[in-house]
């Protein structure tokens, strides 16, 4: 498959170069250091304590311009994060060799793929989940660490079937990376899950600056709120979440690192755009959407504002 990769972070990178290193032609949408690294030396993959693989692929600094590297492209994986103005779908929107090609979104937030969607049509969007430890440990040089790997994507409107995403579908299991192809009900339970642990740990282990330890046992009450008013949320707008959703989740997250940050934690403390809005603000707009009350969420986010204004 040809397969336009935006972003060459951790996980753009790794799924792009894993895509690439197992035959399919990738190119990735990149600017700054990481354009000019991938251009003279490559991605670098690294699995464990393995050595670093070198993956020729193709980059340029946009989506156009990229899929021209390809001669056109299949599929688009959207890997960047969601963050404040980012330009992302802007840059997809002006491409015209893209006209009618599927996107995947992969970035963590329940209304991503309503933006894409209302952007390129509901029948052009795939909303992803992807369940990856992989880090950027320098421009276009990504480790994978050891736990998950795997993409699940499905449309959440329309027909469940796509000749292109079941070949999607099968690129993906070529390159080692696990997952299913869902259909529209089933994307959104997964979505849905993963954003009650990712966004409840993060904002919270932000909100206390402390890990996964700390907010599983200590402040077990607080993120177990939390996820129950992600749940009420995710009820409200239709979205069939198992009876036994949030021990689940805070079994999943028993099973964590006990030293384990979010990205979006080490973001906010660092000083950084954050996914703050596009993870908490995207539950708490659906909440309010559906006349759901998000008092914690609302208290999280308020604080959290503040600090990183």
């Amino acid at each position: 498959m040809k397969v336009l990769c935006i972003g060459a972070g951790a996980i753009g990178g790794y799924f792009g170069g894993a895509l690439a290193e197992s035959g399919h032609e990738v190119s990735f949408v990149a600017r700054g250091k990481t354009l000019k690294a991938l251009r003279e030396r490559g991605l670098l993959l690294k699995n464990g304590e393995q050595p670093a693989r070198t993956i020729r692929v193709h980059a340029a600094d946009r989506a156009g311009k990229a899929a021209d590297l390809l001669g056109g492209a299949d599929i688009v994986l959207v890997a960047t994060k969601a963050l404040p103005d980012n330009p992302t779908f802007a840059d997809l929107k002006d491409a015209q060799q893209l006209t009618g090609v599927p996107i995947v979104t992969t970035q963590n937030s329940v209304e991503v793929h309503d933006t894409a969607a209302e952007l390129f049509g509901p029948d052009r969007v795939f909303a992803g989940v992807v369940r990856c430890y992989a880090t950027r440990v320098g421009p276009a040089e990504i480790q994978l660490n050891p736990g998950p790997l795997t993409l699940n994507f499905g449309r959440v409107e329309g027909a469940s079937r796509s000749e292109v995403a079941l070949a999607f579908r099968a690129a993906l299991d070529e390159a080692g990376i696990g997952g299913e192809y869902l259909t529209p009900g089933e994307i959104l339970v997964d979505v849905w899950a993963k954003a009650m642990f990712v966004s409840t740990t993060g904002a919270l282990g932000a909100v206390a600056n402390a890990p996964m330890g700390v907010l599983r046992d200590a402040l077990r009450p607080q993120l177990r709120a939390l996820m129950k008013e992600v749940e009420a949320a995710a009820r409200a707008n239709g979205v069939a979440l198992p009876a036994d959703v949030v021990e689940q989740t805070l079994a999943f997250a028993d099973r964590q690192y006990a030293g384990a940050t979010s990205s979006m934690h080490r973001d906010i403390a660092a000083g950084l755009e954050s996914e703050l809005d596009a993870q908490v603000g995207a539950i708490r707009r659906k909440a309010a959407s559906a006349g759901v009350a998000t008092p914690l969420l609302d208290y999280t986010e308020a604080v959290l504002s503040v600090r990183t204004s």
